[in-house]
């Protein structure tokens, strides 16, 4: 079974433009599942964005705290890695964030699947974290909605 790691763009773009709770309980009970199963989880950064992005999603997502994984050696040395070959990952844009490059160690060092709503630019000098992931040789980046597909839920 897939374990998927997702990042802070791909919560946020759920919680507020796609899949508001108020109006689709339903995709949050089956992240929320996923999450209890121990097959959805992200690196403790992704917990710190989200308290400065969205209020609510950062409380749902410390009432599963369960689902971050602590910034071990392995993936701080392998973050380490990501930002001396790729530095301009995480840049002086206000909207860039210091998880990018966890999110890439953590999928990288486990094996994971990585989820982000972010699209690559093809650009060294603004990269995303699918061109950071197809650089490295890691399986392509999956949003959202192929996340939905390859789980196969019916969320409508």
């Amino acid at each position: 079974m897939t374990i998927y790691c997702i990042d802070t763009s791909a919560l946020i773009a759920a919680w507020q433009e796609r899949y508001p709770p108020e109006n689709f309980p339903r995709f949050w009970g089956l992240m929320d599942s996923l999450i209890e199963d121990g097959r959805l989880v992200a690196p403790t950064e992704v917990l710190t964005e989200t308290a400065k992005r969205s209020d609510e999603l950062h409380k749902w997502l410390a009432e599963r705290k369960y689902m971050f994984r602590e910034l071990e050696d392995e993936i701080q040395i392998a973050a380490a890695g990501v930002l001396a070959q790729f530095p301009r990952l995480v840049g002086e844009r206000k909207l860039r964030t210091s998880a990018d490059p966890f999110v890439i160690a953590l999928g990288q060092v486990e094996s994971l699947q990585i989820v982000t709503d972010e699209k690559p630019t093809g650009s060294a000098q603004r990269p995303n974290i699918p061109d950071v992931v197809t650089a490295l040789g890691l399986p392509p980046c999956m949003g959202l909605l192929e996340l939905i597909r390859a789980e196969k839920w019916i969320v409508g």
